[in-house]
């Protein structure tokens, strides 16, 4: 894998979100659906797919996943803070060479996915994944494994 043509994607990735995101604005307002960077967003944006996705060949469908998944992130990054980052450190990490959102959270270095979890919304369908996804990343509660300890 060449990381210097990795950077330079994600560079033009970034370059390309202002223009992308208005895309995904006209489309929101054409099929009346008012997005306004507010949480009330990570619903309108499953909406927006359903309405969007309705008849869309399967490549169409993954254009839309990528351009509401860059609007996706840039919600949680304008909802919590946080900022776009390509990791490329450790090529088994499952985020290896993806854009992220990091800074969102009180983890460090905890990693966001907007366009895998819009993927996953894409799927399955579930109303609610998009806020449950974002809330768990900017909130994450700790599990409590001391029941498995054996004496």
């Amino acid at each position: 894998m060449d990381k210097q043509k990795a950077r330079e994607s994600f560079e033009n990735f970034l370059i390309e979100m202002d223009d992308r995101l208005d895309g995904v604005r006209e489309e929101a307002e054409r099929v009346h659906v008012d997005l306004d960077m507010s949480v009330s967003d990570f619903d309108r944006l499953e909406s927006l797919f359903d309405k969007l996705s309705a008849g869309m060949s399967d490549d169409k469908k993954k254009d839309l996943v990528v351009s509401l998944g860059r609007y996706l992130g840039e919600l949680v990054c304008h909802l919590y803070g946080g900022k776009w980052v390509l990791p490329l450190e450790d090529e088994k990490s499952i985020n290896f060479n993806t854009p992220v959102v990091v800074g969102h959270a009180a983890v460090p270095g905890l990693e966001f996915a907007p366009l895998a979890t819009m993927r996953a919304y894409a799927l399955r369908k579930r109303p609610g994944t998009l806020k449950r996804a974002a809330l768990a990343d900017v909130r994450p509660q700790a599990v409590d494994l001391s029941d498995l300890i054996e004496d």
